[in-house]
C-alpha cells in the first residue's frame, strides 16, 4: 500500500507550494537527492501549463525516496545527473529515468509551484543549465 508524503516539519519548505510564488532563481529553493533504485516515486506531467517537465505526485511508503526524506509531493524535477530536464517532454523525462544505468541517480528538484518555475518570472534556461552543471 502506498502513501503520499505530505509536507511536515522536516520538509516544511514544501508548504510554499500552495502558499505563494517561490523565487526560481534562488538556489535555496532547490535540492538534490541521490536515490537508490527502485526510487518509489510517481512522477506526473505538468499538464495545465503546457510547459512539459515532471513533478512528484506520490512517494511510496517504504521506498528509498521516503527513507531519504528530503523530497516531497509537488517538487518539480529539474535535472537527472547533470542533464536539465525541466520543460522537457514528459515521455522523454521518463525514458531517461527508466533507461538510466546508475543504481543511485542524482535527481535535482525545485521546491515550488510549476507557475514559479515555468511562468513569466521563471528561471532562465541559462541559469538552470549553469545551476545543474
Amino acid at each position: 500500500d502506498s502513501k503520499i508524503q505530505e509536507p511536515d516539519a522536516k520538509n516544511a519548505a514544501a508548504t510554499k507550494i500552495t502558499l505563494k510564488p517561490v523565487d526560481p532563481m534562488d538556489a535555496t529553493n532547490y535540492l538534490t537527492a541521490h536515490l537508490t533504485r527502485p526510487m518509489g516515486i510517481l512522477f506526473e506531467e505538468n499538464y495545465d501549463l503546457q510547459h512539459g517537465g515532471a513533478y512528484i505526485a506520490e512517494i511510496n511508503e517504504g521506498s528509498s525516496a521516503a527513507a531519504d526524506g528530503s523530497i516531497c509531493r509537488g517538487d518539480q524535477l529539474i535535472a537527472i545527473g547533470d542533464k536539465r530536464v525541466s520543460g522537457m517532454d514528459f515521455e522523454e523525462v521518463m525514458k531517461l529515468i527508466v533507461d538510466g544505468v546508475e543504481m543511485k541517480p542524482k535527481l535535482s528538484f525545485f521546491r515550488g509551484p510549476a507557475e514559479s518555475l515555468y511562468g513569466p518570472s521563471g528561471a532562465s534556461l541559462s541559469w538552470l543549465d549553469e545551476f545543474v552543471a
